[in-house]
């Protein structure tokens, strides 16, 4: 029965089975650890951290680009121009850099990307017994638990009045990729059309390949109502007290 349970998934795995909750419950183990040792760093332990940390993320990824390179796979769509890749960038920056002038997009973009490819992964029908597989949950649960730590240790400074940063963001980047996406016949950050294999699926065809980027817009939007939700109860809090 055991060997019979472990075989399956060589086909892959199927949404909050045992083994998907495995990954999110280390995920959780790994946030849990990581801030321990991060909150009792001091200030030069912490910035260490932070570059290793950031460090570890770049190197994941560039051994799966290296890989698909030595297989004969690497394309297009292997650069790491999805929104969780350009977080391979963002956590650089944050990590390197002094100030909080990235905290915003961490919290808005970085974080909920993160957790969206670990709560909804869309590399479900990968063998588990593949490294690519491996790699994708691996390299998630780094990128998420990075802000995860950071916003636990009160390390990033979030304001209403900075909601910009996040906006101009996708306003800059957004465009860009759709272009490359019609160009390279590529679906980063899955905004040309849903995702196999996850809820975004049930967006489109509700609302049809037309309308979807409406209805992604949309779910974005809450999602983001969402993380404002702690920002003003805390600001509230601060103001009465």
């Amino acid at each position: 029965m055991l060997y019979e349970t472990f075989q399956s998934l060589e086909n892959g795995f199927r949404l909050f089975d045992w083994y998907h909750l495995s990954w999110l419950m280390l995920t959780v183990l790994v946030i849990c650890i990581m801030y321990n040792i991060y909150s009792s760093a001091d200030l030069k332990l912490k910035r260490k951290i932070r570059i290793r940390w950031a460090l570890v993320i770049l190197l994941l990824e560039s051994i799966k680009n290296l890989v698909l390179v030595w297989q004969g796979e690497f394309w297009y769509g292997s650069l790491p121009l999805h929104l969780c890749g350009l977080g391979i960038f963002i956590v650089l920056a944050h990590a390197f850099l002094k100030g909080h002038h990235l905290d915003m997009i961490l919290y808005f973009l970085t974080m909920p990307g993160a957790f969206m490819s670990l709560v909804t992964p869309d590399w479900t029908n990968v063998s588990a017994f593949n490294y690519l597989h491996f790699h994708s949950f691996l390299f998630h649960v780094l990128l998420f638990a990075y802000p995860v730590t950071m916003l636990l240790s009160k390390e990033l400074t979030l304001s209403i009045r900075k909601m910009w940063q996040p906006i101009l963001f996708l306003c800059v980047t957004v465009p860009v990729i759709y272009v490359l996406n019609v160009l390279w016949e590529t679906n980063f950050m899955f905004i040309n059309q849903a995702a196999e294999g996850t809820p975004l699926m049930l967006l489109e065809q509700y609302l049809g390949r037309q309308y979807y980027i409406l209805g992604f817009i949309g779910l974005v939007m809450v999602f983001w109502l969402l993380l404002l939700l702690p920002i003003i109860v805390c600001n509230s809090y601060r103001r009465t007290y």
